[in-house]
């Protein structure tokens, strides 16, 4: 998937109609993985082949074809894919506001505003095996979204609403968490590798800009984003050279240079590496070696349903 910047600017729906669906599908293997990033609204997503590494704020954890991860408003979110055979997921995004009308809602009152400001914390994924509703309906909601039937925005928001209903019926409100600090910090760094990726960005100046120490500054960035920062970066960059390489016939050393790689061999060896093929392959596909990917060393358990 496209790298964007750390928020994301990308429209959700329509005015009165704040939801849109997503199915993503790898065009080669392993290049299909949700970058570490954030948005306003809430988003559904299922793992629909393979399985996953997500991180959900700063915790982490493993989905598996079929699962269903709740995103929150503003939270950093990623996964990434833990097989070979790559990853496919689809996903459905949504303002807060389907779920709740005003100020004097009950539900915005007691569900809504608390999920949003932290205080309920809802279970992290909804398994396949017990959670058949609740993925019945957001199948509903890909489809619904997809054909438009008559009257499909009433049973769009109601599904949703159902959908929400079983995560904050099993969710528990508590106190803040005390992470907001480490995790604004982290959304400062990412936004300015994001608007700085094309010149040299140094571990030194990202952690000054945190206002922590280096070392530090790369255990909480790798916390919350599953990557070490030099990692990240290149993600970022090498999401911007595909997109040359797909839409420009421009030389592939200009491509390097142009997108923060100080030199062609290191940015043919990172391309390499993350995708198993070089620049010039990824341009004329054919058959190529599929990259390592190790499973994780230790995870979370998340709250589950």
């Amino acid at each position: 998937m496209k790298d964007r910047a750390l928020k994301e600017q990308r429209k959700h729906g329509e005015p009165g109609l704040p939801v849109s669906c997503y199915r993503i599908r790898p065009p080669y293997y392993n290049m299909v993985q949700l970058e570490c990033h954030w948005h306003d609204e809430i988003e559904l997503f299922e793992v629909s082949r393979g399985t996953a590494r997500i991180q959900c704020g700063s915790s982490h954890f493993t989905a598996r074809e079929g699962d269903l991860v709740l995103f929150n408003s503003g939270e950093l979110h990623a996964a990434q894919p833990l097989d070979h055979g790559g990853m496919e997921f689809q996903a459905v995004v949504f303002g807060p506001e389907m779920l709740c009308g005003d100020e004097s809602d009950v539900s915005r009152a007691r569900y809504v505003t608390p999920l949003l400001d932290g205080r309920l914390q809802v279970p992290r994924v909804i398994r396949r095996e017990a959670g058949k509703e609740p993925l019945e309906k957001f199948g509903e909601i890909l489809e619904l979204l997809e054909r438009r039937t008559p009257a499909y925005e009433l049973r769009v928001r109601a599904r949703l609403l159902d959908i929400f209903a079983y995560f904050a019926a099993a969710g528990e409100l508590r106190g803040e968490t005390g992470e907001a600090a480490s995790c604004q910090a982290v959304k400062s760094a990412i936004d300015y590798i994001h608007s700085h990726y094309q010149r040299q960005i140094t571990i030194t100046e990202l952690a000054q800009l945190c206002h922590m120490s280096g070392g530090h500054f790369c255990r909480m960035f790798k916390k919350y984003t599953l990557k070490t920062p030099v990692q990240y970066i290149n993600s970022v960059r090498l999401s911007s050279a595909m997109e040359l390489l797909s839409h420009t016939d421009r030389k592939v050393l200009d491509i390097a240079m142009d997108t923060g790689f100080n030199s062609l061999s290191y940015f043919i060896g990172v391309f390499k590496e993350s995708f198993g093929c070089t620049p010039t392959q990824f341009r004329k596909p054919k058959a190529f070696s599929q990259p390592d990917i190790s499973l994780p060393e230790k995870e979370e358990s998340p709250g589950t349903l």
